[in-house]
């Protein structure tokens, strides 16, 4: 991916994020952690093409993506992310102790 290609995903993802903060307004409260996760999962993707993803990241995106693809139950969504941030702790944790 060259820089051009990295900026309009960039640009695009900036107007999701703000078309989804605009549209918060008017949704139902359930949809806002969705709508985070689904950015998360959207950054992921442009990270991995502009070939910036560790095996971490990807597998990350990998499950974020099965959960965005699952049913749409809030109380199953809390709990994937209670788990997934303590993942990502975690692994945050690891890569602070090795630099």
């Amino acid at each position: 991916m060259n820089t051009d290609e990295l900026r309009e995903d960039l640009v695009n993802f900036v107007g999701y994020l703000l078309t989804s903060a605009h549209g918060l307004y008017d949704e139902p409260a359930g949809y806002g952690p969705f709508r985070i996760l689904d950015a998360a999962w959207r950054l992921l993707v442009i990270m991995e093409e502009a070939e910036l993803a560790d095996p971490f990241l990807v597998q990350l995106r990998q499950a974020i993506d099965e959960e965005r693809l699952g049913s749409s139950d809030d109380q199953a969504l809390r709990a994937f992310l209670d788990q997934v941030c303590l993942q990502y702790a975690a692994e945050l944790k690891k890569r602070i102790q090795t630099s």
